[in-house]
């Protein structure tokens, strides 16, 4: 493929808007010792300040936007442990988006994003049937086709496409499943609920938990079915200018809805809803956004009415990258577990290590995914858990192909799930 030459400032504006962040990078390498994808791999150009110096030679015109240098800033799980741990505080996950955005711009977009991204993710009522049919096909290819097929030279099948399970679509998505609007008796707030794909498509279970939780805590529950993807995966690919107008339209929507704030399950949607909107694409979601755990314990008086649990149940925490790193929400979650009856919490080591989803990192590069997975399984194997709790439908999805592939007894579940188990049974006849 041809390079495109970068001779203009203009064919790196996003790049050129970080300047301030590239002159802070003092090329320390502690980003180096937290990196999950360095330690995995020991690629130098994989790390951020590899990543940062890749950048830094494009602004200053030493390199070409070239096929190599997209790869290797694709290459990134976006886990933020990099900006966390920078004694100077580069914010590298935005010089890494920036670099993404000045390449679609350019032209380096494949047609399977442009497909995904700028059609199909736009009309989200052509999501669930097209995610059941990719999910059968792709079980299908996984049960009949060799490992080595020639028909895998021509369509897009990853490394590690025949190790694996794919989520299993719910036959009937969450926006169907409950009304545009969820009363209960004297409502203190009204909540908008932002659901986000995952909840919808794959564990629309997570989103009757929120319902249940938000109405038993005197919210009235506003679902507005016209919502669409909040944009995360687009925008991470690069593609701000799509992202700019999902980001507009859910906007639109809650303003309309007249919503005194909006509460999302998911750490990569609350992430962007809460501060990526506006400093990455400049668009100012002016309504306030709470992860549900910081809802619950920052915002309203969470009801403790708990029923008599049966048993203990042995449960461990994973952060979120997005929910912790991303938006600084670590205690919340587990204050609501610990208060929990019939619940052992025990704390996993490195929690807070990325489990190698990474969004549609691990669909890209699977083999190098399930390395960074096998040091949360290591973590994990000498608690015993009955549960696997986390903050992200992404995260879930990622756990739970891994336990299924290793025969493992855990399951996983949501915070909100576990919460939502603890209170009694609500008679609404609006569910």
């Amino acid at each position: 493929m041809k390079n495109l030459k970068v001779d203009t400032a203009s064919k790196h504006k996003h790049i050129a808007s970080q300047e301030d962040q590239l002159l802070k990078c003092m090329k320390c390498g502690t980003c180096l010792s937290v990196c999950p994808l360095y330690a995995e791999i020991r690629y130098e150009p994989a790390s951020a300040r590899g990543r940062v110096a890749l950048i830094e030679a494009v602004k200053l015109g030493k390199l070409d936007l070239s096929e190599a240098f997209r790869k290797n800033i694709n290459f990134c799980l976006n886990c933020k442990s990099c900006v966390e741990a920078c004694p100077s505080g580069v914010r590298a996950d935005d010089l890494i988006l920036c670099a993404r955005a000045d390449l679609v711009e350019l032209g380096k977009f494949t047609f399977l994003e442009r497909l995904i991204f700028r059609h199909l993710i736009k009309r989200g009522r052509l999501l669930p049937p097209v995610a059941r049919w990719a999910t059968f096909v792709g079980t299908l290819a996984n049960k009949i086709l060799p490992k080595k097929n020639p028909l895998t030279l021509f369509l897009p099948f990853p490394d590690g496409w025949k190790e694996r399970i794919y989520p299993k679509i719910a036959k009937k998505p969450f926006r169907k499943r409950v009304p545009e609007v969820v009363t209960t008796k004297n409502p203190k707030m009204r909540v908008g609920y932002f659901y986000g794909c995952g909840t919808n498509l794959v564990y629309p279970e997570v989103g009757e938990a929120m319902v249940k939780v938000l109405t038993h805590n005197d919210c009235e529950v506003v679902i507005p079915k016209n919502q669409v993807c909040c944009g995360t995966s687009i925008y991470n690919s690069g593609d701000f200018k799509t992202g700019i107008k999902h980001a507009r339209k859910n906007l639109k929507i809650f303003k309309d809805a007249q919503v005194d704030c909006i509460v999302v399950n998911c750490g990569s949607c609350g992430l962007t809803l809460k501060k990526e909107y506006q400093e990455l694409l400049g668009v100012d979601f002016d309504i306030p956004v709470y992860d549900i755990s910081e809802f619950l314990t920052e915002v309203i008086d969470m009801k403790s009415d708990f029923r008599t649990p049966n048993g203990e149940t042995v449960i461990t925490y994973h952060d979120s990258c997005h929910l912790n790193r991303g938006q600084g929400i670590k205690s919340e979650p587990r204050k609501i577990l610990m208060e929990l009856p019939g619940i052992k919490f025990v704390e996993m080591k490195e929690a807070d290590r990325c489990c190698g989803g990474g969004g549609s990192f691990h669909l890209k590069y699977y083999p190098i995914s399930k390395g960074i997975m096998r040091k949360k399984l290591d973590n994990l194997e000498p608690i015993d858990a009955d549960f696997l709790v986390t903050g992200c439908p992404g995260c879930m999805m990622r756990f739970e192909e891994t336990f299924r592939q290793k025969g493992l007894k855990q399951k996983v579940k949501n915070t909100i799930q576990l919460l939502a188990d603890s209170y009694p049974d609500d008679e609404n006849p609006n569910k």
